[in-house]
């Protein structure tokens, strides 16, 4: 079975249940975020967009703000969707770079404009809200957004999904692996506990602190 097919068969309507527990536009943000971010590994060819981790997130963040009609859902290839409140939040589908408002924004610019660090544990993160590292360079940003519980699984793992970008003429995949795999990465440098250098901590959504 393909990721995507699975995608189909999980039209019932999988956790259905948490459309119950939004509670306002931020809640139904996390929700669409969350579903939108996880269902591109389901995929079995993500959309043209998504190239690398930034691309993951834009894609996830701009598309949660979005009226999800059944043209957008076509749009995108999605055979169902889930029953979840509209993200009602007053914010643009845009991202902050300095002063401006545009389409594209890099890892860096996410995390530096757009997004606030809330701690250097892992486990005070909330689904939604994004990991960010930084290579021993400086130079070289990757991003992971938090998802908690799976949206199409049922799983007691809690779960992160990233893009893990180019290489050469491989042009990378979207992973899903489980947080407790995460902390025991087989390279240090990837593991988002307080003592690793390269973990800049777990970071929110403007969105979901400012007003």
């Amino acid at each position: 079975m393909t990721r995507r097919s699975f995608l189909a068969r999980c039209g019932g309507g999988l956790w259905a249940f948490r459309a119950g527990a939004a509670a306002g536009g931020r809640e139904a943000f996390r929700l669409w975020f969350c579903w939108l971010a996880e269902s591109v590994y389901f995929m079995k060819q993500p959309p043209a967009e998504v190239k690398d981790c930034s691309s993951l997130l834009r894609f996830a963040y701009r598309e949660a703000l979005r009226p999800h009609t059944g043209e957008w859902a076509r749009q995108w290839g999605y055979e169902w969707l889930p029953p979840y409140p509209e993200a009602r939040t007053g914010a643009a589908p845009l991202f902050r770079v300095g002063e401006e408002a545009r389409h594209f924004a890099d890892a860096r610019h996410l995390m530096r404009f757009n997004t606030r660090r809330i701690s250097r544990r892992v486990e005070e993160a909330e689904p939604a809200d994004v990991l960010f590292f930084r290579a021993a360079d400086g130079e070289s940003w990757h991003a992971m957004a938090y998802l908690g519980r799976s949206h199409f699984e049922k799983s007691r793992e809690i779960y992160v999904v990233y893009h893990t970008g180019p290489d050469g003429k491989w042009p990378g995949e979207v992973r899903r692996p489980a947080l407790r795999e995460l902390l025991a990465h087989p390279e240090p440098r990837w593991r988002p506990v307080d003592g690793n250098v390269h973990f800049l901590g777990v970071f929110r959504w403007n969105l979901l602190t400012e007003g």
